[in-house]
Formats: C-alpha cells, sequence, structure tokens
C-alpha cells in the first residue's frame, strides 16, 4: 500500500501572451525539499490557515514568485496526481490552472527558488525536445524522461503534471508495448529470447548490452512517451510504464 502524506497544491498559470507559456521556478537547492534544484511549478503543503487547496496554490504562487492572482482567475483544476520521492511517503497535489493575457513578472522568494521561466507551450509540445536522459542526483545507469532546460532537466512531477494538462500522457495500457520495443531491441542486437514475458519479466540469454540500450533510448526522437524510467545494467533491463508497473529484462543466469 502507497503511504500518502497531507495535501498540497500547485499553481498552473497559463499567459496567452506575448508567447503562450507557462510559469516555470527552479527550487533553490535545500537538504529538506525532495525536489531540490528542479524545475517545479509554483506550489507547496497546505497550511492550517487555508480554506482550501485553491487558497493553496494561490498563496504558495505570492510568496514564492510574488504573484497575486484571485480566486476568479482560476481556469480549471485538474485531477489530484501523486507526487512520487525516491521514498515515500508520497504527496497527494492538487493542480490548479490560470490564465492570465500576458507574462507577468516574478520577484522570487530566495529561500524557495533561484530562477523563474516563462517556458514556451510549444517547446513543451514538441516532441524532438522530450528526451530519455540522467538527472541530478540519481545513477547515470537511470534515465527518466524529460526537457532539457537552462541549469537543469524539466523531468518528474512537473513534466508528467504538464504533459497530463497538454493532452500528451500516454495511455495506461501502453507499458506492455514499451517494454517490447526494449525486448525486441535487445534481440535485434544479438541477444536470444528464452523466456517471453510471464509477470512482467522476460530472459534473454546472455549479458545485456547496457550502454548500447541507453544509449539508443537516450537519442532524441526514440523516447518512448510510456516510460516512467528506463535502468539497464549487464544482468537486468528494468522499466517503469504509465502507472509505474514495473517490466523486467534479466539476463539468464549461467553456471
Amino acid at each position: 500500500m502507497v503511504e500518502v502524506k497531507s495535501q498540497a497544491a500547485v499553481a498552473i498559470v497559463h499567459a496567452l501572451g506575448p508567447v503562450e507559456s507557462v510559469l516555470l521556478m527552479r527550487r533553490s537547492e535545500r537538504e529538506d525539499d525532495s525536489w531540490s534544484g528542479q524545475w517545479s511549478l509554483p506550489g507547496g503543503r497546505r497550511e492550517a490557515g487555508d480554506r482550501d487547496l485553491l487558497e493553496t496554490a494561490l498563496r504558495e504562487l505570492e510568496e514564492e514568485c510574488g504573484i497575486g492572482l484571485d480566486r476568479g482567475q482560476m481556469e480549471r483544476p485538474l485531477a489530484e496526481r501523486l507526487a512520487r520521492r525516491r521514498t515515500p511517503p508520497y504527496l497527494t497535489v492538487a493542480p490548479f490552472v490560470f490564465r492570465v493575457e500576458s507574462q507577468l513578472s516574478t520577484t522570487l522568494d530566495a529561500r524557495e527558488a533561484v530562477e523563474a521561466l516563462w517556458a514556451p507551450v510549444a517547446l513543451l509540445r514538441d516532441r524532438g525536445r522530450h528526451v530519455l536522459g540522467p538527472v541530478p542526483g540519481r545513477p547515470r545507469w537511470t534515465l527518466f524522461p524529460g526537457i532539457a532546460l537552462a541549469g537543469a532537466p524539466l523531468w518528474g512531477f512537473t513534466y508528467r503534471l504538464l504533459e497530463d494538462w497538454l493532452g500528451l500522457s500516454p495511455e495506461a495500457s501502453e507499458g506492455p508495448r514499451a517494454a517490447q520495443a526494449i525486448l525486441d531491441f535487445l534481440a535485434a542486437g544479438g541477444c536470444l529470447v528464452e523466456h517471453g514475458w510471464a509477470e512482467r519479466e522476460a530472459v534473454v540469454n546472455r549479458a545485456i548490452p547496457a550502454e548500447s540500450v541507453l544509449a539508443h533510448f537516450s537519442q532524441p526522437g526514440n523516447l518512448d512517451p510510456a516510460i516512467n524510467c528506463l535502468e539497464a545494467s549487464p544482468e537486468l533491463v528494468r522499466i517503469l510504464g504509465p502507472e509505474w508497473e514495473e517490466y523486467r529484462i534479466r539476463a539468464a543466469a549461467r553456471q
């Protein structure tokens, strides 16, 4: 059972001009912040004085970025999502979309953010800019989908949430297809499939060419949207699908 902590909220501030864009902030590096140094949306945990999660989103937006909006500028709420960290407890986050006519000036709280960016929606929609790649603080053989931005990649919870908002998220049923594509790549490279999929695990006859797997699937244009994480070693390829379900391709043990 997934352990879930207190609720939080984020603001998706969508500017129509001069270029259609969305507000991002790069978080300050802090040991007590699971998303330290990452690009994120303004937001945070609900406080006792917040009458609801919409008020949480508005308060955090003003505190972190110096932008004061009112409840009437909320265009629509999105479905709550689970924000995962390396270890539980996870957070349930309520996203709220706000529409503004033009990009607004920001005044950042240095304790919370070091940089703000109005990211063009066209960039977020451009699948050619989405790649699997390493991220700060994680091993180089573990890749996550994201978009290269100044200072840090856009990845993780914020990346997936923006995909939801833009209608780019894969269907939950697409995980097996993505895992099969990686197994097909191994077979084409000379790995004989000894056992096909059973309980989301397949077995190949020899050591996995991990560097080749990582190099191929990190190339622009080779990202499968259904992959949430790809990890490769000579013994094992581990794939996490759209619902964070796990698929494993294992190298057969030899005597």
